[in-house]
């Protein structure tokens, strides 16, 4: 019984793992077919043995066949979950492999239409805007400014549209970035108007700086355009955009950071929708922005969350980060006084 006990523990043991590995079912049979090989292969050989030397005893032959039957068992079933394991690996990697070429494949199509949107639209919408100032020199007309607001907004869909077929693209080289800089220069960058920004982070992570440059301004572009206090309805609603009202929040919090803001919000039943791509609000600003925000997310292989900030607006939480920095470094002393354009 000292002999069987071990082998007939490991398989048990072995049975109940198996269910928690990470050995797909599909590998099971092929585990079956190595024990049950191995069990009856030394039974077997050793049945052979027991009548070549019998031992003289019925008990002692049936021990002997006991703990080869074990023996056996143990073995094949050892062997059949490292053969599952290396077949799993061999599996997951020709996954990978076929991801990559499918990613490499899309960003392909992608930088085509990039190039299509960049040729094939710019040229057109140049030609047009200059014939339009040149008309406009002559003489001044309500609907001369309004094709040309048309053709500011043509300009700035191409820009984002463009900067949303790049985005997604897999991102293989990152290096570590100063969050605190990175967002002051970014709300720089970004037309404010009198918003308030609040930079708080202080972290160091591991990213794409030009794309993670994107996603801050796509961010401040959407809190200042979209999130004003103006559009909740006990609002003035003569306040333009980007009202001193308008507090925009970066923050850490656990795994990631969070840019949040006070203004009008994001209603429940929408915050599973608005960073899709074409996701159009009611004033007829396209969601490009925020799409692009989520590709970014995306190929770095992070999570993005819309939910609701302490102060009624909208809060979006981007998790899932490695940082570079230590947690000792979290009490920099970095100024907390809300910057102002």
């Amino acid at each position: 019984m000292l002999a069987i006990v071990p082998f007939a523990a490991a398989i048990i043991v072995g049975g109940f793992w198996l269910g928690n590995s990470k050995i797909g079912p599909n590998q099971y049979r092929r585990i079956g077919v190595w024990f049950a090989g191995g069990l009856v292969s030394f039974l077997l050989l050793n049945v052979v043995m027991i009548f070549t030397w019998p031992t003289g005893s019925l008990s002692e032959d049936i021990g002997w066949a006991l703990f080869a039957a074990d023996v056996g068992g143990a073995g094949g079933l050892v062997m059949g979950v490292f053969e599952a394991r290396a077949i799993s690996r061999a599996v997951e990697a020709e996954r990978q492999r076929l991801r990559r070429e499918a990613i490499e494949q899309r960003n392909e199509r992608l930088n085509e239409f990039a190039a299509v949107v960049a040729h094939d639209l710019r040229n057109p919408l140049n030609v047009a805007s200059g014939q339009l100032e040149l008309e406009r020199m002559d003489r001044d007309s309500e609907h001369l400014e309004t094709a040309a607001t048309a053709m500011n907004r043509m300009e700035t869909l191409i820009d984002r549209t463009l900067t949303l077929a790049r985005s997604g693209h897999v991102i293989s080289d990152t290096e570590a970035v100063a969050l605190g800089e990175l967002v002051d220069s970014c709300w720089e960058a970004v037309p404010t108007a009198d918003a308030t920004l609040e930079n708080e982070v202080t972290a160091v992570i591991d990213a794409d700086p030009d794309r993670l440059r994107h996603l801050f301004e796509n961010l401040f572009r959407n809190a200042v355009e979209h999130g004003p206090t103006s559009g909740r309805p006990e609002a003035d609603n003569n306040l333009d955009h980007g009202s001193t009202d308008l507090t925009v929040r970066v923050g850490e919090m656990a795994g990631g950071f969070y840019v949040a803001d006070n203004g009008s919000g994001i209603p429940p039943e929408k915050r599973d929708v608005v960073l899709d791509d074409g996701y159009t609000t009611t004033d007829g600003e396209g969601g490009l922005g925020l799409a692009i925000v989520q590709r970014i997310v995306e190929a770095h292989g992070w999570e993005i969350d819309v939910t609701e900030s302490d102060d009624g607006g909208t809060r979006f939480e981007i998790t899932d980060i490695t940082r570079t920095d230590g947690p000792e470094e979290d009490t920099d002393t970095r100024s907390k006084t809300p910057i102002q354009p």
